[in-house]
């Protein structure tokens, strides 16, 4: 019976292609992000590692975590996943058996193994744990291309994963790896355009702050949940240029759609604005 106890938390790809240094630091910033997700639901998890471009969370309840991080950049999918601890290639594939059970019926197949052991190959992987569906269920059939049942096999040093489904997330980059950036408002920013804006900057890794001389009333919290559900801080313009003079502040973004306002936003802070949604 398939009992998960973890997720598996899938790297976006604009993080695995960084050198090893840039990476190190990317995915320990996305670990952290993850915490405060989990810790804001109270959700009960042991402690999070990273295996083979991906980070493992052990839990008790999946189900809440997988619906929590859908929405974490630097995340692109999650899994359900059981884990447990094995001898040898034949424990694998009797533990496997075991999760498999009553899963199926007469329908068609594919194993998408991954071995990262020097014992046996993926291929030799994918090749017994086939031959264990077959055992069990004689009338399936193995089909590579758009098969109807999926089994995904994970293994790692003493330890293996094993999964069925998987769910996308956001993917883009870890919240904060990029530094900060600040957006201009004022009485003619409407709230989607500087959801818009915000949400693009995220997804690259910015933090972001609301500069702005007026009372911004916008209720933020559709933003906050794509950053941790940590509330967004607003500052007024004489503070943000001292940020940015400090390098507090990496860049200013407009939600200007036209010049005119463009023109004004960057006549506010003295200096060059981004007006993503204008040009």
């Amino acid at each position: 019976m398939f009992e998960p106890n973890c997720v598996i938390a899938l790297i976006a790809p604009e993080i695995s292609i960084k050198s090893s240094f840039v990476r190190s630091f990317m995915v320990n910033k996305l670990k952290k992000n993850i915490i405060l997700y989990l810790d804001h639901f109270g959700l009960e998890y042991e402690n999070i590692y990273y295996v083979a471009g991906r980070l493992i969370i052990p839990t008790k309840d999946p189900k809440k975590v997988l619906s929590v991080l859908k929405n974490c950049f630097g995340v692109l999918s999650l899994c359900p996943a059981q884990s447990f601890e094995f001898d040898s290639l034949n424990d694998i594939c009797s533990k496997v058996g075991g999760i498999i059970e009553g899963r199926f019926s007469n329908e068609s197949f594919a194993i998408r193994g991954k071995s990262f052991s020097k014992k046996f190959s993926s291929k030799k992987l994918e090749e017994e744990l086939g031959g264990v569906v077959l055992n069990s269920f004689p009338k399936m059939k193995v089909k590579l291309k758009n098969p109807d049942k999926e089994v995904f096999c994970i293994v790692q040093n003493k330890n293996s994963f094993v999964y069925f489904e998987s769910f996308s997330s956001v993917g883009g980059m870890p919240v904060g790896v990029q530094g900060k950036a600040g957006i201009i408002c004022n009485s003619k920013t409407n709230k989607e355009d500087l959801f818009l804006v915000g949400k693009n900057l995220f997804k690259v890794g910015a933090s972001i702050i609301i500069v702005s001389n007026e009372v911004i009333d916008f209720d933020l919290s559709e933003l906050e949940k794509f950053n941790s559900f940590i509330k967004i801080k607003t500052i007024p313009v004489a503070l943000a240029r001292t940020y940015s003079e400090n390098g507090g502040l990496k860049a200013f973004f407009s939600c200007a759609k036209n010049e005119s306002d463009f023109k004004t936003d960057c006549e506010l802070i003295g200096e060059k604005v981004f007006a993503p949604l204008l040009f």
